[in-house]
């Protein structure tokens, strides 16, 4: 019962869990119900989703729910895969003490058998689990979520071995994120006074870019974040700010409210994933005098902070993408397009073949074939030469 019945209606006891008289009040099911996301593994995905959706069927067919489907949108995560070592002649897995792996093939160390290597999930039974607590200790919390979230997008497996080069990638952007906002805190602790009116227009384009590149962030991890999960695409994101931050003078970090508006940004949509380290330096933050930015909720902590928001000046803006320009192969440059036409090909061609470049690659030739992309901002063209 506790497996098989109970673990397929579970969702809808939840929404009258102290019901001693019926398993649910209808009311409370139709108002709670259906479940906004399901996250769960890939062996879910036959036997416990078929028995949940079964029991969701069958009280709406006995009009004791409004709602047929229990789920409204479905997510499945991927493995974490690392390898197993079995001997071929008895399909047994073999613990990490057995092995001899210092040859170009891994061995039995008793037999001197080689062995089949295979990647399956991990399992104690086949002696390739990673032991949580061990990764926590060597690269702490943040350090280890970051690397699972940004390995692969959530649907996708992640192979252990393979990819065990990023976590010190993780942890060079995270030192990085910390210098950042030590050398904020330290020009602000100069004694210098900040005046934005002191940058001069070189320094102002730089700031007006950090502005651009802090809205563009906030727009596409906020879209990450609500509609698509891709976490790992997030922390690149980020990345991409940090290293536009990365990139500021020392004047900009000093006078720039638009560096110190950037940094504040990143850490609060960093901090759902990196609770710890964003809390210290937000603390520091916090503590900088003559602040620029005062948008923010500095008495409070980073995680009670408001998701950041695109400034109502950017979304003003007309939204282009920059499509590069490929003929016969060559790229020649790019191409601005409203983004509302960048996937209609018939629109884009027209565009491009209109533009200035287009009237000196294009105009006067045959082209025989084009084609755009539909991943990334790109058309090409197949001319006459």
């Amino acid at each position: 019962m506790d497996t098989f019945v109970d673990s397929a209606w579970y969702y809808l006891r939840y929404t009258d869990p102290h019901n001693s008289d019926r398993p649910f009040h209808k009311e409370l099911a139709d108002y709670w119900m259906p479940v906004d996301l399901y996250i769960g593994g890939k062996e879910h995905a036959v036997m416990h989703l078929y028995y949940a959706r079964f029991f969701s069927h069958f009280c709406h067919d006995q009009k004791l729910t409004k709602h047929k489907e229990p789920f409204n949108e479905l997510l499945v995560q991927g493995l974490i895969k690392n390898r197993t070592f079995r001997l071929a002649t008895t399909g047994q897995y073999l613990k990490k003490e057995e092995l001899d792996l210092t040859g170009p093939e891994p061995i039995h160390i008793k037999t001197k058998e080689k062995l089949q290597v295979t990647w399956e999930k991990m399992s104690k039974s086949k002696h390739n689990g990673i032991e949580p607590e061990d990764m926590v200790q060597m690269y702490g919390i943040d350090t280890v979520r970051l690397y699972l979230l940004f390995a692969a997008p959530p649907e996708q497996d992640i192979l252990w071995d393979a990819k065990t080069d990023a976590i010190p990638g993780v942890q060079r952007w995270q030192s990085r994120l910390w210098h950042l906002a030590t050398k904020l805190i330290e020009a602000r602790a100069s004694g210098t006074m900040p005046r934005p009116q002191l940058l001069n227009q070189k320094e102002q384009a730089q700031a007006r870019r950090i502005w651009e590149q802090k809205n563009f962030v906030v727009s596409e991890v906020t879209g990450y974040f609500l509609k698509d999960y891709l976490f790992n695409a997030a922390i690149s994101r980020l990345m991409s700010l940090s290293n536009a931050l990365s990139q500021a003078s020392s004047r900009l970090i000093l006078h720039s409210v638009e560096f110190e508006d950037a940094l504040a940004t990143l850490c609060i949509m960093l901090a759902p994933m990196a609770p710890h380290i964003t809390l210290e330096i937000w603390k520091g933050l916090s503590q900088i005098q003559n602040k620029l930015c005062t948008h923010h909720h500095w008495d409070k902590d980073v995680l009670q902070q408001p998701w950041p928001t695109v400034d109502p000046e950017y979304v003003q803006q007309p939204d282009v993408v920059e499509v590069l320009v490929l003929i016969n192969n060559k790229p020649c440059g790019k191409v601005g397009v409203p983004q509302q036409v960048a996937r209609d090909a018939e629109v884009v061609h027209e565009l491009v073949v209109q533009s200035q470049l287009g009237s000196e690659h294009l105009q006067g030739r045959t082209i025989t074939k084009f084609f755009l992309s539909p991943r990334t901002a790109l058309i090409s063209f197949l001319v006459q030469e």
